[in-house]
């Protein structure tokens, strides 16, 4: 086990007992002799540069994400035994500390819990909530809730799950994948804001930023030269251009991507981006964030800004072009139904993990096929990321949506969509006092929908009218 970023300290802590390879093969020792399944420690020692060595017997078998493609019957089986194996960690007096999708192995069927460098002595239920909330939240991509369900009762040691306690104590550990997944989208945003494995600073001319690693810098200052180009002759590759903003479609022969430019526009907005970020650091940030949060988005590939005096004055984000996907205006008058569904999946995810994204409008979001769609993200310098939405942005984001979509799209679809997000994401005021408001509210944008077919939109407009 290497010393890392902290060589010294690592080598105080080996000193005293306390190092990474000492905890590991003491938590490994007790674990065994407690029937608990984890490798088996066969020697410590210290390499010449004085880095610990553990040695470990070899396991034959296959990681957990591999063995999870089993056939369901067999999959159920392998989750129920996996989790028997975290409440015999529980029972012994321990908690794992990282305990995650890639740290369980499976070996001749069985599962086998590795590297417990964090493991620990407790039987505290915090710590133990946080193991099974961390494992949960591993699963989330891979499994569907009754086998997560499944997996929480078999290592909680629930045998009657509707049973009240049972019922409890099953809420709680699916509160600890949530907080978990919280923990980590937060994380993963900040980390997106400073260099590091996956990004680096980036400078083309007088703009400095971030770019991914996978973007060479040579690369980022071709298409920022193509986009000034293009904005400068008018070519057919400009979306956009105004006081506003620039938009460029463009292809670098290894990519196609669009750059997004929004210009310096006055001290007042320069002094509140200086607290809020760039238009194109606060998409980078919002498109990076997304993702960590299992949102589709529009990947960013580079932002830069250019700085005056301390304050951001004009800046560009490059993102990959999600062409050919149509939005879910163009894929709403061809499939209807297959694009309200996406559209509901969409909203339920973002309002669940606590994403506004500030003009949720059907041009912002690109819609990749065939059915069922997956939704992904555009127009991302509004995006803000809270602890839990309130009702009025929740309310207000649904009305921006159903005012985007055309009339054509059905009343009556869009009124089971509503109630199939209102079981998923209830309201406290009632889902017809909520759907009175979004009515309301999408009436008042004035925008595609004309409250054709709704019986709501029909009597508001009619009161409205009426002589009083």
């Amino acid at each position: 086990m290497a010393s890392g970023r902290h060589p010294w300290r690592e080598r105080a802590k080996a000193l005293l007992g306390r190092g990474q390879a000492e905890r590991e093969e003491r938590a490994l020792r007790a674990l065994r002799a407690a029937g608990v399944p984890v490798a088996e420690p066969l020697a410590l020692g210290v390499l010449p540069d004085g880095d610990a060595l553990l040695v470990l017997r070899f396991l034959a078998g296959v990681p957990l994400e591999d063995a999870l493609a089993a056939p369901p019957r067999e999959r159920r089986a392998l989750l129920l035994r996996l989790g028997a194996a975290v409440a015999a960690l529980h029972g012994a007096g321990f908690a794992h500390g990282d305990l995650h999708l890639g740290n369980v192995f499976v070996a001749g069927g069985m599962p086998v819990l590795l590297d417990l460098q964090r493991a620990r002595a407790t039987r505290g239920l915090r710590a133990r909530m946080a193991d099974l909330g961390q494992l949960d939240y591993s699963l989330w991509e891979r499994l569907g809730c009754a086998d997560r369900v499944r997996l929480r009762a078999a290592a909680l040691g629930v045998a009657r799950p509707f049973d009240a306690a049972a019922g409890q104590a099953l809420r709680a550990a699916g509160r600890a994948a949530e907080l978990r997944a919280a923990q980590h989208a937060r994380s993963r945003t900040r980390r997106a804001l400073r260099p590091g494995r996956a990004f680096a600073a980036t400078q083309v001319g007088g703009l400095r930023g971030l770019r991914v690693r996978e973007l060479a810098e040579g690369e980022l200052g071709l298409l920022v030269a193509f986009h000034e180009a293009a904005q400068a002759r008018g070519g057919e590759e400009v979306m956009k251009a105004d006081g506003r903003g620039r938009l460029s479609r463009l292809d670098s022969g290894r990519r196609s991507v669009v750059v997004k430019e929004t210009p310096a526009r006055g001290a007042l907005r320069a002094f509140a981006d200086a607290l809020r970020g760039s238009p194109g650091r606060r998409a980078w940030r919002a498109g990076h964030g997304l993702r960590a949060r299992g949102i589709g988005a529009a990947l960013p590939l580079a932002f830069l800004e250019e700085r005056r005096r301390g304050l951001p004055g004009r800046s560009l984000v490059v993102l990959e072009d999600l062409r050919p996907a149509p939005d879910a205006l163009e894929a709403s008058r061809t499939d209807p139904g297959a694009t309200l569904e996406a559209l509901l999946r969409l909203l339920v995810r973002l309002h669940r993990r606590g994403v506004d994204h500030g003009d949720l409008k059907c041009t912002n979001v690109h819609l990749a096929g065939p059915a069922p769609f997956r939704a992904a993200l555009v127009d991302l310098e509004g995006v803000r990321f809270r602890n839990a939405l309130p009702e009025a942005a929740r309310l207000e984001a649904l009305a921006q949506l159903n005012a985007s979509l055309p009339d054509e799209v059905p009343a009556a679809a869009r009124r089971r969509a509503f109630a199939r997000y209102c079981a998923a994401l209830p309201f406290e005021r009632g889902p017809g006092a909520a759907l009175a408001e979004v009515v309301a509210r999408s009436l008042a944008r004035r925008h595609r929908w004309t409250g054709a077919g709704c019986a709501l939109a029909e009597r508001a407009a009619t009161s409205r009218s009426s002589p009083r």
